[in-house]
């Protein structure tokens, strides 16, 4: 409902197989931007109907990011993407904000969503600009200039030295020994720290 207090910035509906990676979104949200975020994993109380849940979930919400990864939305996903599409027809200011994962096939948006800015996340080295795009979906405002007119050298070197941080953690997922990723994490960070004191 228009001019209603929401609990919420943002509800973020996606599919289970990317509730890792949409999770770790949503934490980045919340610390990064200090945002109130609906995680269906954070909010849900054991016991409760969860279609209940999750319907009053985007009712409290002032936006709702709908993460598309790999495969089709499909069933109360899908009925998510529709109540959320529904809710914006009766509140101008509610945000139906596409986002596409690392993963995510455009041919999976739908015809409505088609027609909104997307945060796209598929470009791997962009992620720091579909971030940016979200943040300020979220928040109902224009991105402006990327970078950011105030992002510095050190804000730069900040950004890159977390892409390469995310990328070391991958490899370590897939096997790479601990210590060798403790030696490289080392060398990553005294590139941004050698002249802090």
């Amino acid at each position: 409902m228009p001019g209603v207090e929401k609990l919420f910035h943002a509800f973020l509906s996606h599919s289970h197989e990317d509730a890792e990676w949409v999770e770790k979104l949503a934490g980045r949200l919340e610390d990064e931007c200090q945002f109130k975020v609906w995680l269906d994993k954070w909010v849900l109380v054991a016991g409760e109907s969860w279609q209940q849940g999750m319907a009053r979930g985007l009712q409290e919400a002032a936006s709702c990011a709908v993460c598309i990864g790999g495969k089709t939305p499909r069933g109360w996903f899908r009925e998510e993407i529709e109540r959320a599409l529904d809710i914006q027809m009766h509140d101008d200011e509610f945000r139906v904000i596409p986002v596409l994962l690392p993963d995510g096939d455009a041919e999976y948006v739908s015809s409505f969503l088609r027609l909104k800015i997307w945060a796209d996340f598929r470009a791997g080295e962009d992620e720091e600009y579909a971030f940016h795009v979200l943040k300020h979906g979220i928040k109902g405002e224009p991105p402006g200039r990327w970078p950011p007119p105030n992002v510095g050298e050190e804000a730069d070197l900040m950004n890159k030295t977390r892409a390469r941080l995310a990328q070391l953690f991958k490899l370590q997922k897939l096997g790479l020994h601990d210590e060798v990723v403790i030696e490289y994490e080392r060398k990553i960070l005294a590139q941004w720290l050698p002249d802090r004191g």
